[in-house]
């Protein structure tokens, strides 16, 4: 990939400090001693506080349009926290990525998108790396206390991220300010889990300093900074650029996990991840490549 003249490096600079960010999301969720629950709410509180302090969205972003992909997003969040808690990181990320698998079946019902011929085959490469993950289920250790449990709950967060990224486009197709409501939309979700979570769970009482630093970086730096870079970078470079340049946070994430919790992923895992992720890749060329053909006069 080149770098475009017309691009100044920071926008690039910008979307790989995003991902990389998002990509210690794993290995932290370990590192805490809260559960997932108990995560999910005080994060949720961290994000939402800080999000609304930063960005500020202005009054008319808040509507009823926003619920979709608030909802989509809270259940996103709380699958993966408890996903991380029950298997690797590894297994985790790369079955959040089989989203692409789900987008492709879905849009032509949510979206009205019909499905091409090379769809399909990207439906079968990613099919096939799943298996190979499933292939694969990690050993119960101390970061992974059910694997096979995980493996579920990692595939039903794929899920919540496919109809996550189809609210979240659907919002911004239908109002000019996409960005003002999608940070609009994670505030919501993030005000909903810490007024449903917190009144459940209270403070945990083995909560550590470490925790409590653990969770503010999560809520500021790897989710609410993170957004914002890779925001920022986005509006500046095209779309296959932005999309190639995040498969980062993905292959990263069980890097952290390994150096962090020792985890090793077995080899039909990294397999099977490398073809989703290479099946993802090649998707958004081909789609690029045919949007602009399509373009052309």
């Amino acid at each position: 990939m080149s770098l475009s003249r017309n691009v100044p490096v920071v926008a690039y600079l910008q979307i790989l400090a995003g991902a990389v960010l998002l990509s210690t999301g794993s290995s932290v969720i370990k590192a805490v001693s809260f559960n997932a629950l108990e995560l999910a709410a005080w994060r949720a509180l961290v994000i939402a506080l800080f999000l609304a302090a930063v960005i500020r969205p202005p009054r008319e972003c808040w509507n009823r349009a926003l619920i979709p992909a608030a909802l989509a997003h809270a259940i996103t969040t709380l699958l993966f926290m408890w996903g991380n808690k029950l298997t690797t990181a590894a297994i985790a990320i790369f079955l959040q990525y089989t989203a692409p698998l789900y987008l492709l079946l879905l849009g032509p019902w949510l979206l009205k998108e019909p499905v091409g011929r090379s769809d399909v085959a990207f439906v079968v490469l990613i099919a096939f790396g799943m298996v190979l993950l499933l292939l694969q289920p990690a050993a119960i250790s101390d970061t992974a206390s059910n694997p096979g449990l995980g493996a579920v709950v990692a595939g039903l967060c794929g899920i919540a991220w496919a109809f996550t990224t189809l609210t979240m486009r659907d919002l911004s197709r239908r109002v000019p300010d996409g960005f003002q409501r999608a940070i609009a939309a994670v505030i919501v979700a993030n005000v909903g889990l810490a007024a449903l979570l917190l009144p459940v769970v209270g403070v945990p009482e083995a909560a550590s300093l470490t925790d409590w630093v653990l969770v503010s970086y999560m809520g500021i730096f790897q989710l609410g900074c993170a957004f914002i870079l890779v925001s920022l970078g986005l509006r500046r470079v095209t779309a296959l650029e932005g999309a190639l340049l995040l498969l980062l946070e993905p292959l990263l994430n069980p890097v952290w996990a390994f150096f962090a919790h020792g985890e090793i992923p077995g080899g039909l895992v990294l397999a099977g991840g490398g073809l989703i992720l290479a099946a993802s890749a090649a998707r958004v060329v081909v789609n690029t490549r045919r949007a602009a053909t399509q373009s052309l006069p």
